[in-house]
C-alpha cells in the first residue's frame, strides 16, 4: 500500500490529485472521510435548521444554514489534512462531483416533488399568465442584464457580449425553494403562492433552455440558429415528459403494481431518475421532461393507489426534496475557499443588475396580465378579483432567490469564456455567482416575512385554512374547460378506463387521520360536480397547520384527493376510492378511525 500513496492512518489520505494512480484501498480512505465530513455537518445543519425554525427566526432561511454549514465545512477540509494534504481541494474535481450531484442526485427529485404536489387547478387557472411572466419576462431581464453587464465593463472583467449574455441567462434562473418555504409557514395568499410557484419552476426551464443553447452553440452560428434551438428544447421536452407520464400510468394501470404499495412507491420515485437521465440523454432538458412528467403523473397515478399509498409516497417525495436541498446549498457553501476578491467585485455588480432586471421583467408583464384579466373579467367575473396588485408585484419581485442551478451553470460555462475575456474569468464569475446566491438568500429570504407584513398582503389567520382563488359557484375559464374536455375524451379511456379494480385490505392503515378525511371527502354528494372547485385538504384532523402539512407532504392535499376527483369527473359520473375498494382500510379499521366530533 505504501507504494500507492497510501497512508494507513485514518485521518490522512495522498493529495487528491493521485486518485487517478490510487489502489482501491486509498479511493475507499478518501471517500470514507468526505461522506463522514459531509453528513456530519449536514445533521449539525438539520439540528441548527430545527432551532431556527422554532425560534421564528425568520430572517434567518434555513437554505441560508444550510449555505453557512457547507462554507465551513469546505474551510475545514480547505485547510485540514482530513481527506487530502492541506490547501488540497481540487476546483475541478469539486466542479465535477458538484454537478454530479446536483443533475443526477438532487435536481430530478426536486422537481417531480414540485410537479407531483402541484395545486393543479390554481396552477392551470392562472397559466397563461405565468407562461407569460416566465417566458417574457425571463427574455427582458436577460436583456436587460447583459446590455447592463456591458455598459458597466469598466468596473469589472466582463468584456465580451457573449460572455454577458450567458451570464445574463445563468443569473435569471431563480430558485425560489427558501421563499416557498417561508410563504407556506406563513400561509400566503394563493394567488401570490401559484404565482411565485409555476413563474419560478418555467422560468428555470426557459433561462436554462437558453444558457444551454448559447454555452453549446458554435460561434458561427447566427441567432437565428440559437432561437429555433430554444422551442424545440421547450416544446420537444414538455412531449417527452408527457409522453413519458403517459406510459408509466398505464404500466400502473396493466401490471397493477398499486396491490403493492413498496414496489409502486419506489417505481414513482424510481422513475424520475430515469426520465431525466433519458431526456438529457437524447438532448433535451431533464429539469421540463420531468417538470412536466410529475404533473401528469400526480394526476392520474393515485387512480391506481390506495389512499395510503399516495400520501406516502407524497411524503418521501417531499423528504427526499428536502435532504436533496439541502446538499445542494451545502454543496453551494463549500466553494466559499475558491472566492476571489476580484469574483467579489463582480458578484455586487450582479446583485444590483439582477434587481434591475426582474424588475423590468416582473412590472410590466403583470401590467399586461391584469389588463388581460380585465377584458377577461367581462366573460368570466371571478377574474376580476384575482388581479395582481402592486402588492403582489413587489412580492414576486421580492422572490427572485437564486440557487444551486444558477452555481451549477456558472461552473458548466464553456472555455470559451477565458478566450473572450483573459484568463480565469470563468472561476471569477463562479465565485460571483456564489456571491450573489448567499446575499439574495440574507436580504430576501430573510426578510420575506417582514415584507409581507409592511405591504399588507393576508398571511396567517387572515387567510382561511382551504382558501381557493375560484369558489364553487364561479364560472370555468377556457383552459379548464379544455383540459376537462381532453381527459374525458382521451385521458381517462387511456389511462383510468371506467372503473378501478383494487383489492381492499392489501395495506394496513398508517396515517388513519387523513385517509378518514379522504373517504369522507371522496363519500361526499357534490364529489365529482363540474362546478365544484372548493378544494379540500385531507389532513386537517392529524396536522393543523398548513406548515406542518407541508414540510411533511409538501402539499396540503397528500391523498390527491382534487386529482383523484378531477381525473374522474370528466364525462360521466364520478368515481371514488372508497367505493371502487381503493382505500387500504377494511370496513373494521374504518370503525375505529375518529369522527370530525370526537376531533
Amino acid at each position: 500500500m505504501a507504494s500507492a500513496g497510501y497512508n494507513s492512518t485514518w485521518h490522512h489520505v495522498e493529495p487528491l490529485s493521485l486518485i487517478c494512480d490510487a489502489t482501491s484501498e486509498t479511493l475507499d480512505a478518501w471517500t470514507r472521510q468526505y461522506i463522514l465530513a459531509f453528513t456530519g455537518m449536514a445533521l449539525l445543519a438539520l439540528v441548527a435548521g430545527h432551532v431556527v425554525h422554532i425560534a421564528h427566526l425568520s430572517f434567518l432561511p434555513e437554505a441560508l444554514v444550510s449555505v453557512a454549514f457547507g462554507a465551513l465545512l469546505g474551510t475545514i477540509l480547505y485547510f485540514s489534512t482530513w481527506g487530502g494534504e492541506s490547501r488540497g481541494i481540487d476546483s475541478d474535481l469539486e466542479e465535477v462531483v458538484f454537478g454530479f450531484v446536483l443533475k443526477y442526485f438532487c435536481l430530478p427529485v426536486i422537481i417531480f416533488e414540485s410537479g407531483w404536489s402541484l395545486r393543479l387547478r390554481d396552477f392551470v387557472s392562472q397559466f397563461g399568465y405565468i407562461l407569460l411572466v416566465a417566458v417574457l419576462g425571463t427574455t427582458v431581464s436577460i436583456l436587460v442584464v447583459a446590455q447592463l453587464i456591458m455598459a458597466t465593463s469598466d468596473y469589472h472583467i466582463i468584456q465580451d457580449q457573449k460572455t454577458a449574455y450567458a451570464i445574463a441567462c445563468l443569473i435569471s434562473s431563480t430558485d425560489p425553494v427558501a421563499t416557498l418555504s417561508t410563504f407556506g409557514s406563513l400561509n400566503v395568499d394563493p394567488l401570490l403562492f401559484i404565482m411565485v410557484f409555476g413563474e419560478s419552476q418555467i422560468n428555470d426551464a426557459v433561462a436554462i433552455t437558453i444558457f444551454q443553447s448559447l454555452n453549446s452553440v458554435k460561434s458561427s452560428a447566427s441567432i437565428r440558429e440559437m432561437v429555433l434551438e430554444v422551442p424545440v428544447l421547450l416544446f420537444g421536452s414538455a412531449g417527452l415528459g408527457l409522453c413519458l407520464a403517459v406510459v408509466f400510468v398505464i404500466i400502473f394501470r396493466i401490471s397493477r403494481i398499486g396491490h403493492s404499495a413498496s414496489q409502486a412507491i419506489l417505481f414513482i420515485i424510481v422513475s424520475c431518475y430515469f426520465t431525466y437521465a433519458l431526456a438529457e440523454e437524447v438532448g433535451m432538458s431533464g429539469i421540463i421532461t420531468v417538470l412536466f412528467n410529475s404533473i401528469l403523473m400526480g394526476v392520474y397515478a393515485p387512480a391506481h393507489l390506495s389512499v395510503e399509498s399516495t400520501t406516502l409516497a407524497s411524503f418521501l417525495l417531499k423528504q427526499l426534496s428536502s435532504l436533496a436541498d439541502m446538499t445542494i446549498f451545502m454543496l453551494c457553501g463549500m466553494s466559499v475557499v475558491f472566492v476571489t476578491w476580484e469574483g467579489l467585485v463582480l458578484g455586487s455588480w450582479l446583485c444590483l443588475l439582477c434587481l434591475v432586471g426582474r424588475a423590468a421583467a416582473i412590472f410590466p408583464c403583470c401590467m399586461i396580465s391584469n389588463v388581460i384579466k380585465h377584458f377577461v373579467g367581462k366573460r368570466l367575473p371571478a377574474e376580476r378579483k384575482n388581479n395582481i396588485s402592486w402588492k403582489h408585484q413587489f412580492m414576486m419581485w421580492h422572490s427572485g432567490l437564486r440557487g444551486g442551478i444558477s452555481l451549477l451553470l456558472a461552473k458548466e460555462l464553456g472555455t470559451w469564456v477565458d478566450i473572450g475575456n483573459g484568463r480565469d474569468v470563468k472561476e471569477q464569475i463562479v465565485d460571483a455567482t456564489f456571491l450573489l446566491v448567499c446575499a439574495y438568500l440574507l436580504v430576501f429570504g430573510g426578510t420575506t416575512g417582514m415584507f409581507l407584513r409592511l405591504v399588507g398582503l393576508p398571511l396567517g389567520d387572515q387567510v382561511p385554512e382551504g382558501v381557493s382563488l375560484y369558489d364553487a359557484a364561479d364560472k370555468p375559464g377556457f383552459a379548464w374547460r379544455g383540459l376537462d374536455f381532453f381527459r374525458a375524451r382521451l385521458l381517462k379511456p387511456l389511462l383510468i378506463g371506467n372503473r378501478v379494480d383494487f383489492d381492499s385490505g392489501v395495506i394496513h392503515h398508517v396515517l388513519s387521520g387523513v385517509i378518514h378525511d379522504a373517504r369522507q371527502a371522496e363519500s361526499a354528494p357534490d364529489f365529482g360536480d363540474l362546478s365544484h372547485l372548493a378544494r379540500r385538504h385531507t389532513s386537517a384532523m392529524v396536522i393543523q397547520d398548513r406548515a406542518s402539512t407541508l414540510a411533511l407532504f409538501g402539499t396540503n392535499d397528500p391523498a390527491h384527493v382534487d386529482q383523484f376527483e378531477d381525473a374522474f369527473r370528466a364525462n360521466g359520473p364520478a368515481i371514488d376510492r372508497c367505493n371502487s375498494g381503493l382505500s387500504s382500510l377494511s370496513e373494521s379499521e374504518e370503525s375505529d378511525l375518529p369522527l370530525e366530533s370526537d376531533a
